[in-house]
Order: C-alpha cells, then sequence, then structure tokens
C-alpha cells in the first residue's frame, strides 16, 4: 500500500506544453539503475533541466524558483509514449508531481501513473491550451481536482470533467496496489464464479464434479 492521495487537493501548475515526451526524456536510462526511491528524481528529465556540466538550466520550466512545489504537470499529448520504464512515473512521483494532464498518453505509461498514485488525466488540448494561458499570466496560478467528482477547477475557466473508472479512483484514494485494488472487488468475484460455473460447468469440470 502506497501513500493515498487527497480526494481534492489544490496546487499551482506547472506547464510544458510539448508534445510526444517519451519516457527517456522523462528519465534517461542511466538514470533507472543503481537507485533506490525516493531518489528518481535527480533524473527527471535530466537532459532539459540540467546543462553538460551539471549546473540547472534556469531556462526550464521545472527549475523556475515558482514551480518548486508544483504537484500538477500540464503537458502536450501522447505523454509518456516510448518504452514500458515504470521509473519515469517513479522520477515524477519522487519529484512531487500527483497528477498528469495531458490530451494523451501512452498508454503503459497511463496505467503505470495508477500504480505509482499518480493520477494521469485527459482534457482536450483547447482546455489544456486554456489552463497554460492562465499559468503563464498568472505566477501564482493553482488549480483543483476532485478524484471523487471527476473534475479540474481552475480560476476563470469552467470546471473541466474528465474520465476516471471507479478502480483507478479507489487505487489513489485508498493508496492501494493492483492486487490490493482487486481485492476489494472478492466477494463480486467469488459470487461471479459460482454464477459462471452454474451456467458453464464445462468450462471448470473438476469443481462442477466435486459439488
Amino acid at each position: 500500500m502506497s501513500d493515498k492521495l487527497p480526494a481534492c487537493f489544490t496546487s499551482q501548475v506547472v506547464v510544458l506544453a510539448i508534445p510526444n515526451i517519451d519516457t527517456d526524456t522523462i528519465i534517461p536510462i542511466d538514470y533507472c539503475v543503481n537507485r533506490e526511491r525516493p531518489h528518481f528524481d535527480e533524473g527527471l528529465f535530466r537532459l532539459w533541466r540540467f546543462h553538460d556540466d551539471g549546473t540547472e538550466n534556469t531556462d526550464f520550466a521545472l527549475n523556475a524558483p515558482r514551480f518548486r512545489n508544483a504537484e500538477v504537470l500540464i503537458t502536450g499529448e501522447n505523454f509518456g509514449c516510448g518504452s514500458s520504464r515504470e521509473m519515469a512515473v517513479w522520477a515524477l512521483a519522487d519529484f512531487g508531481i500527483r497528477a498528469v494532464i495531458a490530451p494523451s498518453f501512452g498508454e503503459i505509461f497511463y496505467n503505470n501513473c495508477f500504480q505509482n498514485n499518480v493520477l494521469a488525466a485527459c482534457l482536450t488540448q483547447a482546455q489544456i491550451d486554456a489552463i497554460g494561458h492562465c499559468a503563464e499570466i498568472n505566477d501564482t496560478y493553482e488549480v483543483s481536482i476532485d478524484i471523487d467528482e471527476k473534475c479540474l477547477r481552475a480560476p476563470g475557466l469552467p470546471p473541466y470533467p474528465f474520465d476516471l473508472d471507479g478502480l483507478r479512483a479507489e487505487m489513489l484514494l485508498k493508496g492501494l496496489d493492483p492486487i490490493e485494488a482487486t481485492l476489494t472487488r472478492e466477494a463480486e468475484i467469488a459470487a461471479f464464479e459460482i454464477t459462471d460455473r452454474a451456467k458453464r460447468p464445462w468450462v471448470n469440470p473438476r469443481s462442477s464434479s466435486s459439488n
């Protein structure tokens, strides 16, 4: 069981409006080995956050002092594409990112987010652009994310609902891993198995013959 995500939380946003950011960009392979949690943030966007001599790139958004405590990343389409590198989500989480908002995600990255208690939510490109514009003109722009209501709210903008299935929401709110989340449905699974065996005894002949 991992840390729970609050049902509703408010945070400043950091905007990285670049499409097709792959997992190798999020964390290069060199920073995926011989490292322990919670220190994967050292490799987060390493080639963008730091110069070759190891000094910070002050022009990169995540290095701006005003974004140091941002917990919501607003980014471009197909975020997290590429390899199935779960350490990409670890790096974001270890940096303090609780939610990533994008028009679309790499499928494996999207699933990895929920396995590591990070919300991945899809909004339209127009909605992403609207939030980005507000954040650009307001140094302290914050958004509120309500997991129960599956909605993002931001000053000056209408509520933006997003899709989130019940099981994934429960994983976030209770800090459950996939196995723990599945076990919360144990009674429903058992009831289905009983009904299914009655309907299709040939599927599990050993079980039906023992009754």
